[in-house]
């Protein structure tokens, strides 16, 4: 497993104990774990979503600049240094 698939498996975790976190809360609105658990929650998937969005890009659209031409400046996919070549692998035997 890639470096970039561990991140997104940690962030994907988080945001399903999230959505399970807001689930009970709807029927337990007062209790202060769950809500103080929610609250790290959020900040654990910010903090991972930034740390991937620096490494690999934007998850969503909304998470792209303003500047409509800003991926012009931006690496290619196929510019971008993967966990392979920085281990100096191959897909193919040489």
């Amino acid at each position: 497993m890639t470096e970039q698939q561990r991140l997104m498996r940690k962030i994907n975790a988080c945001m399903f104990a999230m959505w399970e976190l807001k689930i009970f809360l709807d029927t337990h609105p007062k209790d202060c774990a769950a809500i103080k658990r929610l609250d790290e929650y959020e900040k654990e998937t910010q903090a991972l979503t930034q740390q991937y969005e620096e490494a690999y890009g934007p998850l969503t659209i909304s998470d792209t600049t303003t500047n409509r031409w800003a991926w012009v400046q931006e690496p290619w996919p196929w510019e971008r240094e993967t966990d392979q070549q920085k281990e100096g692998s191959t897909n193919v035997e040489l």
